[in-house]
Parts: structure tokens; sequence; C-alpha cells
């Protein structure tokens, strides 16, 4: 079983324990068209970890949150939320995003508030996880980022998908997370 698959196992047997049931229900896979379809709309190539998580889970079945990141997208909801981005990126004044600044950045990232080599993973109106091709110097191109919808990039999570996932499934595992019923999602202890 690759790193992947056992990733997603930890997490799926930690959330059948730990939540009630279908907080998270993890989608079927993508098929190859579909990724692909993807990856012509966004002009690059998925890295290995990510195609091979699509064709596992594309996203969530009933729009669930990946512990307090928001939806986990699928192969169609991560276009539609990167055209969002693009269409935004067009509009006149807009760029910089409405709190955007880089002195805030912790870790390889561009100054730039958004560009199209930021691929949303995750969606929580806004702010989430992204998969950034294009890092800073020092950085990885496929590392994991976090992203608020009004100050841009924040920091990395993770050089890759499947180090995040990973350490996604270790904080689990650790207790690092609970499931909060007020906010119906995980998140840290006292995080609401």
């Amino acid at each position: 079983m690759s790193s992947i698959a056992q990733s997603w196992q930890r997490i799926g047997a930690w959330y059948a324990q730990n939540t009630p049931k279908d907080t998270l229900v993890l989608a079927d896979g993508a098929s190859e068209a579909e990724i692909a379809e993807l990856e012509a709309a966004l002009g690059q190539r998925l890295p290995d970890d990510v195609r091979e998580s699509l064709a596992l889970h594309n996203g969530a079945a009933n729009e669930a949150y990946l512990l307090y990141f928001g939806e986990l997208l699928s192969t169609q909801r991560m276009l539609e939320v990167w055209q969002m981005y693009a269409d935004m990126q067009k509009s006149e004044g807009w760029g910089l995003g409405p709190d955007y600044n880089p002195d805030y950045l912790q870790g390889p990232l561009r100054p730039v508030y958004w560009d199209a080599l930021r691929i949303p993973l995750t969606d929580n109106c806004g702010d989430g996880a992204m998969l950034d091709l294009a890092p800073a110097a020092g950085g990885h191109a496929g590392q994991i980022i976090e992203f608020d919808h009004e100050g841009g990039p924040k920091g990395v999570f993770a050089p890759s998908f499947s180090a995040w996932l990973a350490l996604l499934a270790d904080e689990l595992e650790q207790g690092k997370h609970v499931y909060i019923e007020d906010a119906g999602c995980v998140a840290p202890p006292g995080t609401w």
C-alpha cells in the first residue's frame, strides 16, 4: 500500500472512531480523464502524489471539511475555486488582497497574494490549503501552503502533498485535533 493510501486509511479510521457518522465521507477516485482535464485547464501537470490522491479520493462526497482547512475539493471544485481566483486577479484594483502584507510570510513563499501556480486543495470560504507549484528559493515545487482569503499565503504546512497528508494523520492519532460539535468539524482543542 502506498504512503498516500496509508495516510487516507489512517485519517478515515480516526474519523470513524472519533466523529459522528458521515462527518467525512471520502468520494470515489477521479478518473484519469478527470485528472487530465483539470491539468489541461490549469496548464500544469500535478505532482504524482496529488494525482495518486485524486485517483483514490476525488474530494469529499458530502462537501465535508478535512479538519478545519475546509471542504476537501474534487477536481471540478479545485478548478472552480482556482478559476474564481484567476477571475478576481483580472479585476481592476485586485491582486494584493484586502489585508495582504508580505511581511507576514513564514517560509519559502513568493511575496504575491495569489497566482495561477497556487492550486486550491481545500476551501473554507476562501481560506484553506493550496498546492504551491512555484515556491520561493528554498521551497519545494508541490509544497502545501496555508492561504487566507484576506491576507494571502501565510506559511508552509509541508514540503509535499504526501508529507502533509502523513502529518495530518500523525496529528490526529496524537490527539492534536478533536471533533468540535458546535463547529461540526475537527480542529485543535480550544479553537472554537
